[in-house]
């Protein structure tokens, strides 16, 4: 069967180096900035966000998709801002597909002199073999977008707070 794929890209306002750790610290960030989506992540093998890690993300209930996951860190490029994943175990690939990958891309907008200069684009990206029950990729998509939203919010308001007390 052949693999499908998604591509989707978001424009934030925090800068890429910003977005770019909150991403890498996922098992932290995520859970305590988005707690209706994300209930816990832990880190079940290595560290959790380097090449070889595995982690478990336990889904809140607001998303009702699909209750757990664990997946692989496939690939980490510091440089391009470049991680890639395998969902490994969990309903995504028990239940909705037979193979799900992802890689997400953080950029700095075009103009931007450098990587602290306000203003990222993210991609982000999947390829996927369908099972039976297979959950539409927009799904999917709307949770990352609901996830790098919910991130760039909290990043703009940690920079606002800081700017506020100096």
């Amino acid at each position: 069967m052949p693999s499908e794929g998604y591509r989707t890209e978001l424009k934030l306002v925090s800068s890429a180096n910003d977005v770019w750790g909150a991403i890498f610290a996922a098992t932290r960030i995520y859970p305590a900035v988005l707690p209706n989506i994300y209930e816990e992540i832990t880190s079940t093998r290595r560290d959790g966000f380097s090449e070889g890690s595995m982690r478990k993300i336990t889904y809140g209930p607001g998303f009702k998709a699909v209750r757990m996951a664990m997946e692989e860190i496939t690939e980490v490029d510091h440089e391009k801002r470049t991680v890639s994943c395998s969902v490994e175990d969990g309903e995504f690939v028990t239940k909705h597909y037979r193979s799900f990958k992802t890689t997400t891309t953080v950029a700095p907008l075009p103009n931007n002199e450098g990587p602290r200069d306000p203003g990222c684009i993210v991609k982000w990206s999947c390829s996927y073999i369908n099972a039976a029950g297979s959950l539409s990729p927009d799904v999917v998509k709307d949770l990352m977008h609901e996830t790098f939203e919910g991130l760039d919010n909290h990043l703009q308001r940690l920079i606002h707070s800081k700017a506020a007390r100096s």
